[in-house]
């Protein structure tokens, strides 16, 4: 029996910034910032997700059966009539041992038209097919639209080969977007993911700048899948050489998917800067993008709206001064790196096919080593 679960929500990050973890691999999870990591300076949004941008939603539909199906889909929209008003968007590829589709599209245009969704390696058509049917049935006379998918392998704990994820799942994973706290960890997209040798998965943070430089808002989804145990960084404290307990045998590189979204008012070039400055947060984790890893950053704005057509064929659009970037590009560094944490803490301890087993990252050993560097 298939057992399907849909997840929206999340855990609002709790206000304290401890929380005593006693068992080794509890199902009890918690946010970074929840047990004491603060990386950075900037203040995060509401939510500190990627949702902290308004109009953007996020929806997971997780797939578990047996000991042997752990994947799902996520779905990014970034706004409800992306469908018909394209946003200002941009992609950049990090390294190319993987797939997103529709980037091509992205940085020909400089625009996106589409949802953003995240699946296995093998499900890429049918997460694809999802969209397209989604847009037919809703939008009949829309028949041009590119569908943006992009994956991570997740064949260690789930039967990939076994193609268990559906149009339907897509399509479902759209139609339960919602804004407001996302569901981390195992879910959707990120259910058989690992990271560092640690159980992982889905991830988010944000970044909201002063008023006096702004006050844009920077959210950051990331599907994390990649790192060797002894690279990890945190905050840049070598925690992966510290933790040493349940490391786990020498396997593949995997890949990041991150996903940037913004309400500063950016055209396709400067989201192509803010896109590439999401490597710096990634490698502040520690992971080098090696020649096996296939890392895929995708950004929007939602400030500027392209109109199917105007009457004079021009349109007029905001556009921020590229000297205020700079706050920007910090922003985008530190919500980065936050989200692959998060996408650690959050998750939890899983087995999958043929009974191997990925451990969540140990919180209570978490706040040792950082305790033990003075933080």
């Amino acid at each position: 029996m298939l057992f399907l679960v849909v997840l929206t929500g999340a855990f609002l990050a709790c206000s304290i910034y401890s929380v005593n973890v006693e068992s080794t691999h509890s199902d009890v999870r918690a946010r970074a910032r929840d047990i004491g990591i603060q990386i950075g300076t900037i203040p995060t949004g509401t939510h500190n997700a990627i949702t902290d941008v308004a109009g953007v939603k996020v929806g997971h539909v997780t797939l578990n059966e047996g000991d042997s199906i752990r994947t799902g889909v996520t779905a990014i929209l970034p706004s409800d009539d992306i469908w018909t008003a394209r946003l200002f968007g941009a992609a950049h590829v990090i390294h190319g041992n993987g797939e997103a589709t529709g980037i091509a599209r992205i940085n020909q245009a400089g625009w996106i038209e589409s949802p953003i969704l995240l699946t296995n390696t093998l499900s890429i058509g049918a997460v694809h097919d999802g969209v397209v049917r989604y847009i037919v049935k809703r939008y009949p006379d829309n028949n041009i639209v590119l569908p943006i998918v992009a994956e991570c392998y997740d064949g260690g704990l789930n039967d990939i080969s076994g193609l268990h994820v559906t149009a339907q799942h897509a399509i479902e994973a759209i139609e339960n977007a919602t804004d407001g706290p996302v569901t981390e960890g195992s879910v959707g997209g990120g259910t058989g993911m690992r990271c560092y040798g640690f159980k992982a998965g889905i991830g988010t943070a944000s970044r909201v700048l002063p008023e006096e430089r702004g006050g844009w808002t920077v959210g950051v989804l990331v599907n994390s899948n990649g790192g060797r145990r002894s690279q990890l960084r945190i905050d840049g404290i070598p925690v992966g050489r510290e933790i040493i307990e349940s490391t786990p045998k020498p396997g593949r590189d995997g890949s990041f998917i991150i996903v940037i979204a913004t309400d500063a008012p950016l055209t396709h070039r400067q989201l192509r800067q803010l896109a590439i400055r999401a490597t710096h947060g990634l490698a502040r984790t520690g992971t080098p993008s090696t020649d096996g890893s296939g890392e895929f950053v995708i950004a929007f704005s939602t400030a500027n709206i392209f109109p199917s057509r105007t009457e004079t064929g021009t349109f007029q659009i905001q556009m921020l001064v590229n000297g205020q970037l700079n706050s920007l590009f910090q922003a985008v560094i530190e919500a980065t790196e936050e989200a692959i944490v998060n996408s650690m803490t959050m998750a939890t301890t899983t087995t999958g096919r043929n009974g191997r087993t990925m451990y969540a990252i140990s919180l209570a050993e978490l706040q040792r080593v950082i305790k033990a560097h003075g933080r």
